[in-house]
Formats: C-alpha cells, sequence, structure tokens
C-alpha cells in the first residue's frame, strides 16, 4: 500500500511526522511497517518513537482483524481457498452429538493445515476424509484411565488437531476445545487445559494469529544474538496487543497453557539460533 502511495506523492518520504504517523496507521501488514521504517530517518523516527509504536501496532492489528469472524469467506482468506474441511452431515461421527460443533462442520468447516511457525497440524482432517476416519474418537478410559460402565456415549472426545505430538480435542458433551498431552505418565496431568469455547472459536482464534503473523519474515541466520534479541523485543510488542485482541473475542485465550506455548513458538527462533551457535 505505501509504496504505491510512495510512487504517486512526490517527496512522500520527507512528509511531516503526523502525516507519516497516518500513513503507519492506515497498513494492514505489521511486515509493510517495518519495511517503511527502513526506508529514510524520518520514516524510522516516526515508527521508533515511544509514543508512536503502540498506537501504529494497534491501528494495523484492528485493520486486519477488523472482519474477524466464523465464516468461510474470512477463515479462506486467512488459511487459502479451499483449505476448510467441511464434511457432510453422513460423514460425521453419529457419537458427535454437540449440535453447535456439527452445524459448524457442516456448514463452515474447520481449516485443515500445516502451520509450521506455530507447529499446528490439522491435515489429517482432509487426508483420512475419504475413509471416513478424520475425526479420531477418544474414550475417557483411553484418555484418563477412567471407566464408566454406565455411560453410554462411546466417545468423549474428537481430536481436531496437534501440536507435535500434543493433541488439540473437541469435547463432546459442551463443545469446548481442550489441549491434552498423552505423553504425561501422570493421567490427571494429562489435560493441559481449556482452549477455546468452541470449534468456530478455535477457528478464529487460529485464523488472528495467521492474519497478523503470516508476512512477518523468519530471522536471517546471520543475524547476531544482539539482533535476534532485538527483533524479538520488537516483535513482542504487535503480538502482546494480538493475545488482547484474542482475549476479548474468547476469555479461554486468557491465559491457556496452548496460546502461551503457541506465543513463546512465535518468539523462540533467537533462543533455537543462540543454542546452535553454541553447539
Amino acid at each position: 500500500m505505501f509504496v504505491t502511495i510512495a510512487q504517486e506523492i512526490s517527496g512522500f518520504l520527507n512528509l511531516p511526522p503526523e502525516i507519516l504517523l497516518l500513513v503507519y496507521c492506515s497498513l494492514d501488514s505489521i511486515a509493510d511497517a517495518y519495511f517503511l521504517s527502513q526506508t529514510c530517518q524520518q520514516a524510522y523516527h516516526v515508527f521508533s518513537r515511544p509514543q508512536s509504536q503502540p498506537k501504529i501496532f494497534e491501528s494495523i492489528i484492528h485493520n486486519v482483524l477488523q472482519d474477524a469472524a466464523p465464516n468461510q469467506a474470512w477463515l479462506e482468506k486467512q488459511f487459502g481457498p479451499g483449505s476448510l474441511w467441511r464434511p457432510k452431515e453422513a460423514d460425521l461421527p453419529v457419537d458427535l452429538t454437540n449440535k453447535p460443533a456439527r452445524e459448524f462442520l457442516i456448514n463452515i468447516g474447520f481449516p485443515s493445515v500445516k502451520l509450521p511457525r506455530i507447529g499446528f497440524n490439522s491435515t489429517h482432517l482432509k487426508t483420512f476424509a475419504d475413509k471416513g476416519d478424520s475425526l479420531c474418537r477418544y474414550t475417557g478410559e483411553e484418555l484418563y484411565g477412567i471407566y464408566d460402565p454406565d455411560d453410554e456415549v462411546p466417545a468423549l472426545s474428537f481430536c481436531l488437531g496437534e501440536v507435535y505430538t500434543q493433541l488439540v480435542m473437541l469435547e463432546n458433551e459442551h463443545g469446548h476445545v481442550f489441549w491434552y498431552n498423552g505423553d504425561c505418565y501422570d493421567s490427571l496431568g494429562r489435560d493441559r487445559g481449556l482452549v477455546a469455547q468452541g470449534l468456530d472459536s478455535l477457528a478464529v482464534l487460529l485464523g488472528m494469529v495467521v492474519a497478523v503473523t503470516k508476512d512477518l519474515r523468519e530471522s536471517p541466520l546471520d543475524l547476531s544474538l544482539e539482533e535476534l534479541e532485538r527483533r524479538v523485543e520488537i516483535l513482542k510488542r504487535p503480538l502482546d496487543i494480538l493475545r488482547g485482541k484474542m482475549r476479548d473475542y474468547d476469555f479461554y485465550a486468557e491465559d491457556a497453557e496452548f496460546w502461551n506455548d503457541l506465543f513463546s513458538e512465535l518468539l523462540d527462533d533467537w533462543e533455537f539460533r543462540d543454542e546452535s551457535l553454541g553447539s
């Protein structure tokens, strides 16, 4: 956007600071803001001012997320055309009885995607769709070693995706989404807490993360540790604003371990670089 403006307006980079600030606040990409800040000393000064940067990030993230909603148009804008797994009624397990979850899957669909920057993977939803086994079922006994002979519902939870070896699960009775670590020796410690109020909310929250971070480049391998730490410090500011927007949308995102780990993943590449330099 700002490149077009720069081409059309003579002396764009010499505009007064208050006008440059308005240009920053009209952007819909944090990467564009970083790029603009490197074009000249004036642009860098406006971007770096402590009183300007929070407003710039807040405005950009507002622009990016203002249309966020659990509908096909917005979700496919974030995850890509055809990215949603939308099964037919007959394709869903009969023991998935949560009505809002069923309706969302049938009418809108859940993203079947791989998001390597945060480790989330739900590609199995489409991969196994033809086999009728997209949603893996887990009973209470399988998850926690709990057996209730009076329980007439065979499936307690369904796997939506995974983050490395840990599972993102839909709880059938109430429709909540939780995080499960099957590698934990203590069966009672396997539940890592709630992630989202429902399937539709999880899709939007993931979409928010993708929308804000998809244009951010990973750190070049030749950056010094000092430069990497500075990058993390700067990146943390918009991510904090993003986390606040997510909390406003779904209060489960307030302090969930899932989102804590996900945001750490977005910031941890400099730590990985630190380890590699020491090896």
